[in-house]
């Protein structure tokens, strides 16, 4: 009878999240084309904080000057970088007049280190709109022009996107998608601008768009100084504080390579698993109850049980690569080492809370 009820409930929890990934598929949460008319469009600083991204930092520099957009400069904070992201930073500056770099201070107390350079970057940067951008993405497409268009229309005051994520190794085609299944199966993204409630808020640290005066008045890395998943903080902060903001799925226009290896994916998503699921234990348990967990309960009912859990699994994941623009092959070969990769996550995090530390790119985290 106890076997049947927790049959029942993965059952129920496993068609949530298939009518979840229904909507975000149909509701196409894309960034909308724009006419061609540049007249109008306000002023632009893309903010770039970088530590040890000589492999990085030159590509996104070099398609970012492609970008044909007039009122624009790019500014790039250089905190504490031990390699040659400076040299080729510079090198990118003598191209391209609207590129500088400005070098990191000591990292006071309390402060993670990119939001004291997100900061910082801010402080400088002069323009109507304020786009930070991690070091590891890639810019096409008229992203800039559209995403200004889109954030002005709709009166946003942060707009936020998930890169489309280019997957070369085996490990990172295992880790990398969970991030697809956790937000486009539990979080229908068109409430995010419509809804005002913080409970329904996701959001990127790759790319965020804010509006620039917005942004100077409420000072938000300022806020979350001392938080690791500042992203999603943020547009909390947003909700609560009656502004506007939207998070979209990004296509051609930006892409990322966001980590190499499965060690790295893991030691990467550990950091903000818990922000994913609104800091709740409870929530992230029963996602855990949908996974492998839910595979083994179903073992021992009726077949009935197991063939509507498959179908509704396969089928969730199916869209989740349609819309990330992920291979559907590639994402079902990889689906049950992605959902043990899931538990690796959640362990490792949940140690490293107990522990009350963390690294990252050389800094202790506490």
């Amino acid at each position: 009878m106890i076997l049947t009820v927790t049959g029942c409930i993965v059952l129920f929890l496993t068609s949530l999240r298939f009518a979840v990934a229904l909507v975000n598929w149909f509701s196409r949460p894309y960034l909308p084309h724009v006419g061609r008319d540049r007249s109008r469009l306000p002023s632009i600083s893309v903010l770039i904080p970088v530590r040890n991204e000589e492999k990085n930092i030159g590509t996104l520099l070099g398609t970012l000057v492609l970008l044909p957009y007039e009122k624009a400069e790019i500014i790039v904070y250089d905190d504490g970088s031990t390699d040659s992201t400076a040299e080729v930073v510079s090198a990118c500056a003598r191209v391209d007049r609207r590129v500088r770099c400005i070098t990191g201070d000591d990292l006071p107390e309390g402060w993670t280190g990119k939001n004291h350079a997100c900061h910082k970057l801010a402080e400088e940067a002069k323009n109507d709109y304020l786009l930070f951008l991690d070091a590891d993405v890639t810019v096409g497409d008229d992203l800039l022009k559209r995403a200004v268009s889109y954030a002005s229309r709709h009166r946003l005051a942060l707009l936020s996107m998930f890169p489309r994520q280019k997957m070369r190794s085996r490990g990172e085609k295992i880790v990398v998608p969970f991030m697809f299944r956790i937000l486009l199966s539990l979080l229908p993204l068109f409430l995010i601008r419509r809804c005002r409630w913080s409970s329904f808020s996701a959001a990127n640290g790759q790319m965020m768009l804010f509006h620039g005066a917005t942004y100077r008045r409420y000072r938000f890395h300022e806020r979350v100084r001392d938080r690791m998943a500042e992203d999603i903080e943020i547009m909390r902060l947003i909700k609560r504080s009656r502004l506007r903001g939207d998070t979209l799925v990004g296509r051609k226009e930006i892409e990322c390579r966001m980590y190499r290896s499965y060690s790295e994916g893991v030691n990467g998503f550990s950091r903000n698993i818990f922000s994913m699921f609104g800091n709740s234990l409870a929530f992230l348990l029963l996602y855990a109850l949908t996974g492998l967990i839910g595979w083994v309960i179903l073992l021992f009912l009726p077949w009935q049980f197991v063939v509507s859990y498959f179908i509704m699994v396969i089928a969730i994941n199916a869209m989740i690569a349609r819309i990330s623009r992920q291979r559907l092959s590639e994402n079902l070969l990889w689906l049950l080492p992605g959902i043990a990769a899931f538990y690796h996550i959640a362990f490792l995090a949940l140690r490293r809370r107990a522990n009350n530390n963390f690294e990252w790119k050389g800094r202790k985290i506490r």
